[in-house]
């Protein structure tokens, strides 16, 4: 039904068995953001606390990588991010797991309203998913994306968006 998949969308092995991709173009990582105020500090502190993420996305599969997923005493899982962090700001969830870029994206438009751990859940890599069979529109995409890296355009809006270039090369 559609030809490309273009929004955050990670490189895994599952995803791999659906769709082609392209080379990965921008390095994240699954977090933990909570209230500023709050007091988690550190990845164990979520033990006996109410996590929330985005259903279906890969921060469910990061948190079940890991072992504090057996500590959490609920995980609740919503729609899209920016339910799970209404929540947050309500109080409903103590925190959110969440990709890297898109948490500082919101950081940068609602200052002094959450804080990141410093720990990560999991490293991972967006790159864009291509209808398979289609090995053609894959072969001019990348060439696109290649030319971007190549003249600097892509790290300009990494910075532009993200604060930093957050782009592979």
């Amino acid at each position: 039904r559609i030809d490309l998949i273009w929004n955050g969308y990670t490189i895994t092995d599952e995803r791999k068995k659906k769709v082609l991709f392209t080379k990965p173009y921008l390095k994240n990582a699954q977090v933990v953001v909570t209230l500023a105020n709050s007091n988690i500090t550190k990845l164990d502190d979520l033990a006996g606390k109410v996590v929330g993420l985005q259903s279906l996305s890969s921060a469910a599969d990061a948190l079940n990588d890991h072992p504090i997923k057996s500590k959490i005493k609920t995980v609740t899982e919503y729609a899209d991010n920016v339910l799970a962090l209404s929540d947050l700001k309500l109080g409903r969830v103590d925190a959110v797991i969440i990709d890297e870029v898109v948490i500082k994206y919101y950081m940068s438009k609602e200052k002094d309203t959450f804080k990141l751990l410093d720990e990560s859940l999991a490293p991972e890599e967006y790159g864009v998913g291509v209808k398979k069979g289609n090995e053609e529109l894959l072969k001019k995409l990348q060439k696109a994306l290649d030319e971007l890296n190549e003249d600097g355009t892509a790290a300009e809006i990494s910075k532009k968006w993200f604060g930093e270039d957050k782009v592979l090369k």
